[in-house]
């Protein structure tokens, strides 16, 4: 029986006018043309077929139809995928039809050849696929019938000779088992008595940090290794293994290595690309009921020092004034405009404005908030009585006493909340301290003053409270802590500190050098102290009504529901 082999493969156009059409048997007998008629789809998928007096094989984008394609005098066309072949098989002169499908759907875009060296070769196949995924790759050597599969589209093939040229044929296939053109290079593999990378992997991928190991091979000892990540300006001396740290999160960077031998002979670059992982948030370190205080710190472990505002004030730390934290263990955010938004009071899938709370920090393990807004203007005392300047009747800044304590923010406010979310509000001790020099305080005397110093602190427990002065204090960015609070003024300042609220605003902590006084955050920023009642003065009413935003903790048991700490996006808490 006569075996005609026909070979034929998908080349682009500009290589037509070579690609001649034969057709060679077993004996190298050239067989006349005219035996076969090539059968073209118009279009993908309409069945309809034109024929061709092409005497080229068709470019990429068709595949061979061994359903309709067959011989007039018996013989038959069978199509091998494995090598690319149409064999025909006949015992006499046949005419023969060979349909080619119209298919689009698959191709290879481009190859780059990344590292070359006198045993390997790596192959980087950019591949497209319409129908779905790309999902194996082939190739062979000095057109060999037989393909070696590939899962990964960074192929390296070894045990190759050095100083030799290679000609490398390669295909992809797609989900649906449909094949690509098939993309040929040629390439020379290098003289391999000098260090050759052989690959380098990342290890260890963070926001902040990059590692990479390296693989090499020298007929002697390499003993030097350069890395770069700023696209070879500058490069670090280490060892096989190297981490980048200090770099920004979700950001791409382009690694460069080479090494060195025990002879001074250098390896080419290698190159490889790497991407940080993305900035943490809530809701990338949390998961629903995980407790919202461990929430905060892992926030902080996965960040560091500083990262979204947060500040751990356990005295250790290495930034600019760090000498001046609380020293009392808290996490307390710090700054701008940090993430520390809460939705409390409501479960409209939309906070409403009135809902939204903000979060002082983390104090032994229970997570404070302030009201975003004030919840109107009171005297510190509550009083609404109207008393002579020096009454010795006139209240005291004496916390347990005030109305603004007991009648309004424990008793108007806290019923107001209902009881489903009043009891995630826990029983707090507030240590009501005092000082008397306020224009010659920084926040670390007055957080001493105000809840250290036992002979300048009373107590009162209740649920909700007012803002501590050390907590506007340390609100401010660290550079600043070092700073008497008065002049906390300028627009620096002010737009550093997100609990500014632009008003005149009460704080809980009392003035000891006066009975009638107590601390207030101006409307410029800046502390002064004030009476704590309405009094008249010849004739004229002085009212010392301020802003009032409730502080309370919430129980060490409340867990995290959802959200990342935007205003847009508040915590949701269970």
């Amino acid at each position: 029986m006569l075996i005609v082999s026909l070979y034929f493969l998908y080349f682009e156009k500009s290589d037509n006018n070579v690609n001649i059409m034969q057709n060679i048997n077993k004996d190298s007998k050239v067989i006349n043309t005219n035996m076969l008629t090539l059968m073209y789809e118009t279009n993908a998928g309409s069945g309809i077929y034109e024929e061709t007096k092409d005497t080229t094989w068709p470019d990429s984008g068709y595949i061979f139809n061994e359903n309709l394609s067959g011989c007039e005098n018996g013989g038959e066309l069978d199509y091998n995928s494995q090598n690319n072949t149409v064999n025909l098989l006949s015992n006499s002169s046949d005419r023969c039809y060979v349909y080619f499908d119209k298919y689009d759907g698959v191709w290879i875009d481009n190859i780059d050849v990344t590292n070359i060296t006198g045993s390997s070769i790596t192959l980087n196949v950019s591949a497209t696929s319409e129908n779905g995924s790309i999902t194996n790759y082939y190739y062979s050597l000095n057109d060999s019938e037989e393909y070696i599969p590939s899962t990964n589209n960074v192929i390296i093939i070894k045990d190759l000779i050095q100083l030799t040229k290679y000609t490398i044929s390669v295909y992809a296939e797609d989900s649906v088992g449909k094949r690509s053109n098939i993309y040929e290079l040629e390439v020379t593999t290098t003289d391999a008595t000098g260090p050759v990378i052989t690959n380098v992997t990342t290890t260890n991928i963070t926001m902040s940090s990059i590692s990479v190991a390296v693989q090499s091979e020298s007929p002697v000892e390499v003993t030097r290794y350069y890395y770069s990540i700023d696209n070879g300006n500058s490069f670090y001396l280490g060892g096989s293994t190297h981490t980048f740290s200090g770099l920004t999160g979700e950001t791409d960077y382009n690694i460069l290595v080479y090494v060195i031998d025990t002879e001074g002979k250098a390896s080419t670059e290698y190159s490889l690309s790497a991407t940080t992982e993305g900035l943490p948030t809530l809701a990338t370190v949390c998961s629903n009921g995980d407790n919202l205080a461990n929430c905060i710190k892992e926030l902080y472990n996965a960040g560091g020092e500083g990262y979204g505002g947060l500040y751990l004030h356990d005295g250790l730390g290495t930034y600019e004034n760090y000498d001046q934290e609380a020293g009392d263990n808290s996490y307390r955010y710090s700054g701008a405009n940090p993430n520390n938004y809460v939705c409390f009071g409501s479960t409209a899938a939309t906070c409403p404005d009135d809902n939204l709370y903000r979060i002082i920090g983390v104090f032994d393990n229970q997570v404070k908030l302030i009201k975003n807004t004030s919840i109107g203007n009171y005297t510190w005392s509550g009083s609404t009585t109207v008393y002579p300047y020096g009454d010795a009747n006139a209240p005291t800044n004496t916390w347990s006493s005030s109305t603004l304590n007991t009648s309004t923010l424990n008793g108007t406010y806290l019923n107001g909340l209902g009881s489903t979310w009043s009891n995630k509000i826990a029983t707090t001790t507030w240590k009501v301290g005092g000082f008397s020099d306020f224009l010659n305080v920084t926040v670390k005397t007055v957080y001493n003053n105000e809840l250290i110093n036992p002979s300048e602190t009373t107590t009162y427990s209740s649920k909700v409270g007012l803002l501590y002065l050390s907590d506007y204090g340390y609100t401010v960015i660290p550079a600043y802590w070092e700073l008497n609070l008065i002049s906390y003024y300028n627009d620096d300042l002010t737009q550093n500190n997100w609990l500014y609220l632009g008003q005149n605003e009460w704080t809980i902590s009392r003035d000891s050098s006066d009975t009638s006084s107590a601390f207030i955050v101006t409307s410029t920023g800046s502390v002064s102290s004030s009476s704590v009642y309405a009094y008249s003065l010849l004739s004229t009413v002085i009212a010392n009504q301020y802003a009032t935003r409730p502080v309370f903790y919430l129980n060490s048991s409340i867990t995290y529901s959802g959200g990342t700490g935007e205003a847009s996006n508040p915590v949701r808490i269970n």
